[in-house]
């Protein structure tokens, strides 16, 4: 039997308990606004004040500058100037001479002009780094795109868990964009976070039944970064299916599907299996007169080798795992909005899609999927929770 003072201190912590949840409770929205826009707000100042550098600055300042740079010798010598007084002398050394890769980059002209084109493809991110760098050099405008992409997706998320009334998970949606490597994202100088931008707008407007402005989005989403074409193709074909904005995304899906032909036909892109091969195999030196047979069997290994780093240093498929759980266990499929339900199914079969035609293991990739998954699964939760 508990003694009185046992049963004066329970007391006092149900008193307490219960004071705080009613305080808390017509408080709650306003605290997971606060606590969410807190994380976003350190996210942006970390990005400004240790930005990550990558090799990947190099060729997207000289994508940037070619218009106004012809010679290749001279493009060299800027795009590796820029960078040299944007990063430490630590990481200038390590980005230029850490690996016979980055060595042979680093003093041959000719060599780092083929790698262009993996980059140029990526028009719109280019393009927008060249708008910014009339008032800035070229890799301050990259990162200021990465800056403000940032700060974007956050305010898309907040419209939309204030739109559905869930901003009192806050919280949840943080640890959704920590596990998802939204820091990581945002610190790189890449055009993934940029893409993320459209495609949670995309997604956001969908469910807004705003057929037209995320057909627009999820085409800007592609300009970015054209490998998102696999999700538009899924989306199209659940949109035709089960039929909310059927006409709009199969509008998006050609536009997208005619301007990556012309893409990849005009940007000098090596091609699919010899960017397989140097992400997967052997950074080559050069790519002048690389052109490798496909092979069953190395694709295979590439498979592989990509789901075990994914496994072991990532977090992209534990998350995935965890709101497939979540779906089976929480959700009624039968209870779901008709767009939420295309949506869900499309964000899911393109991740497989995606990994399937290219195994990127870095969960940067996946970032946009696995947020607006989480999202529709966090806002169908909530309503369904709501109705009992």
């Amino acid at each position: 039997m508990p003694n009185l003072a046992q049963r004066s201190l329970e007391g006092t912590f149900l008193v307490v308990y219960g004071f705080l949840c009613r305080l808390y409770r017509p408080l709650r929205s306003w605290i997971g606004a606060g606590i969410f826009c807190v994380f976003i707000a350190m996210t942006a100042a970390v990005v400004h004040v240790f930005p990550l550098s990558n090799w990947d600055m190099f060729a997207y300042t000289a994508t940037v500058l070619e218009p106004e740079v012809n010679d290749p010798g001279e493009l060299h010598r800027q795009s590796y100037a820029f960078v040299q007084d944007n990063v430490s002398e630590g990481e200038y050394l390590t980005l230029t001479q850490d690996r016979t890769y980055r060595i042979r980059q680093a003093e041959d002209p000719d060599a780092f002009a083929t790698m262009l084109g993996f980059y140029r493809i990526k028009i719109l991110y280019v393009e927008t780094a060249r708008l910014l760098s009339n008032f800035m050099d070229p890799v301050k405008a990259l990162r200021m795109i990465s800056l403000a992409s940032a700060v974007a997706v956050g305010a898309i998320l907040l419209v939309w868990m204030a739109r559905t009334g869930t901003l009192m998970y806050g919280p949840v949606v943080v640890a959704l964009l920590v596990t998802s490597a939204f820091g990581d994202a945002s610190q790189l100088l890449s055009p993934d976070l940029y893409a993320t931008v459209f495609l949670v707008l995309a997604a956001y407007l969908y469910l807004e039944r705003l057929d037209l402005p995320a057909a627009v989005s999820l085409f800007a989403a592609f300009l970015v970064r054209p490998d998102h074409l696999a999700f538009i193709g899924v989306f199209f074909v659940f949109a035709a299916i089960y039929g909310p904005g059927r006409w709009s995304i199969t509008a998006c899906f050609a536009g997208s599907f005619a301007t990556y032909l012309w893409l990849t036909g005009g940007a000098d892109h090596p091609g699919w299996w010899i960017h397989m091969w140097f992400t997967h195999v052997e950074y080559v030196p050069t790519l002048e007169g690389f052109d490798p047979p496909f092979s069953v069997s190395g694709y295979l290994v590439m498979l592989v080798r990509s789901t075990v780093r994914s496994l072991m240093s990532q977090t992209w498929l534990a998350l995935l795992f965890a709101e497939v759980l979540f779906f089976a266990k929480c959700i009624s499929p039968a209870k779901l909005d008709d767009r939420a339900r295309v949506l869900l199914y499309a964000v899911f079969a393109s991740i497989c899609a995606k990994y399937l035609v290219f195994p990127h293991y870095e969960t940067r990739f996946y970032l946009p999927y696995l947020v607006i998954m989480g999202m529709i699964l966090l806002v169908s939760w909530h309503r369904q929770q709501e109705r009992v």
